[in-house]
Order: C-alpha cells, then structure tokens, then sequence
C-alpha cells in the first residue's frame, strides 16, 4: 500500500486530506492520480484527484476536481472547486457542491442536495436526495428521482423516466427530446413548471401549474393545477387538463 503522508503547510483551516491506494499512487503539481482501491480520508487538498477503480471518501472532502472511472462511495459532503466527472458508480451520502461543470454516467446517487455553478449532465440512473439546481443548464436522460426542486439559470432538458418531487424552474424546459421513443407517460411532476421563456412538454403527469411566455403540452400529458401563457398555447387533442389555460402580462411570469 502507497500512503501519502499528512501535510499542513499551506492549509490554515482545514486538515490535509490522506489518500491511500493498493495500486499507483502519483501526486503532481495539479492533481493525484490513484488506481486500485483508494481511500481518501476526509479534509482537503488543493489538487483535482482521478480514480481509476474503486474510491471510499471518509467524511467531509473539499479539492479542486474529481475524475472517477470506476466506483466512488462517499459518507459525508463533497466540495469541489473544478470539474466532477464520473463513468461508473457515484454515491455522496451528504451534498454536492461544484463550481464549475458535473458530468455523470452510470449509477448516481446524492443523498442531499446538489449545487453546481456550471452545467450538470447526467445519463443513466440519478437519485438526490434534496434539491438539484445547475446554475448553466442540465440535461438529464436515463431514470431520474429528485426529492425536491431542480432549476437553473438556462435550460433544462429532461429524457427519460423521471420523477421529481419538487418544482421545475428554468429559462426553458423540455422534457422528451427523443419523442419517437417515448411510450408511456415518462414525466412525473408533484410541483410546478415555472419558465422564463418556453415550456415544451409531452406524456407528463404535472401535479402543480404550469408557467411560460410560449407552453405546448404534447399528447399524454395530464395537467391538474393551472396553466399559464403569455404568447401562445399549443395543446394536444390526446393531452387532459383539470382547468381553462389562462393568458398571462409577461409582468406575471
């Protein structure tokens, strides 16, 4: 076993995190690199950290990027000041803060919530445990459960058996890009769809409202709360609502 040794210097408030693997270990200027199986203990370090293989992160982690091919595990909050990218499995027990972009495939699951400044991309199976917001867009595809709200800044774009407990907020939201392939009623909303600009949306169950300057509701969509627009309205012949759409002032979006 490689183990790097605890170094304070430099880090006034917080411990040096210790990174230990079975396999190789390097540490660069910019970032460490570990394959095999690693465990990270928690504190921070002022470098990205790539994982090749299994990863085990104890306790609270802050670091400048993280790069996983293979399984990471987590039982507290992750903090990371670059980029998080990750092909494989990815489990954070607590939240998940990131100040630039988050790309995920395969299995991911955040037991709190998730706060990143850039953009989130997610394919595959997606859990949160609280809400889920991507300050540059996210794009979501797979199946998706988030219990609580998701909303950005940009657009959101949902593909994908997806359930949210909370509301949708964005400057344009989409939910089915690939149309043809979309069977069933995919989209399960217990809040509100609240939007900038457009809403777009087809075979969605919709418990709350829905707001947008430009709203289409495609067939199998199922709407109970109210429905909003301010431009214009296109409604499916196969789509149900539980009440009138209403016209709207660009003031009350």
């Amino acid at each position: 076993m490689i183990k790097k040794n605890e170094d304070n210097s430099g880090i006034k408030d917080k411990k040096r995190a210790v990174i230990s693997s079975s396999g190789d270990l390097i540490e660069l200027q910019e970032h460490v690199s570990a394959s095999g199986s690693t465990n990270i203990s928690g504190g921070k370090i002022d470098k990205s950290i790539r994982i090749s293989g299994s990863g085990i992160i104890n306790g609270d982690l802050e670091c400048n990027g993280l790069t996983s091919n293979g399984i990471i595990k987590g039982s507290g909050n992750l903090t990371v000041h670059g980029d998080v990218s990750s092909s494989g499995s990815f489990n954070i027990a607590g939240f998940l803060t990131g100040e630039e972009d988050v790309d995920f495939s395969g299995s991911t699951e955040i037991g709190n919530l998730i706060n990143i400044q850039g953009s989130l991309v997610v394919s595959g199976s997606f859990k949160a445990g609280h809400f889920v917001r991507g300050d540059k867009g996210i794009s979501l595809s797979g199946s998706s459960e988030i219990n609580g709200n998701l909303s950005s800044e940009k657009k959101i774009t949902i593909d994908g058996t997806t359930y949210i407990e909370g509301n949708v907020v964005a400057e344009d939201v989409l939910f089915g890009v690939s149309r043809e392939k979309i069977k069933k009623q995919h989209y399960r909303i217990q809040g509100s769809i609240l939007a900038k600009n457009n809403v777009d949306i087809i075979r969605s169950h919709i418990e709350g409202d829905i707001k947008g300057k430009e709203v289409a509701i495609g067939q199998g969509s199922e709407i109970l709360g109210n429905i909003y627009y301010v431009d214009n309205i296109e409604i499916d012949k196969k789509a149900k609502l539980a009440n009138e759409p209403t016209q709207i002032d660009l003031g009350e979006l």
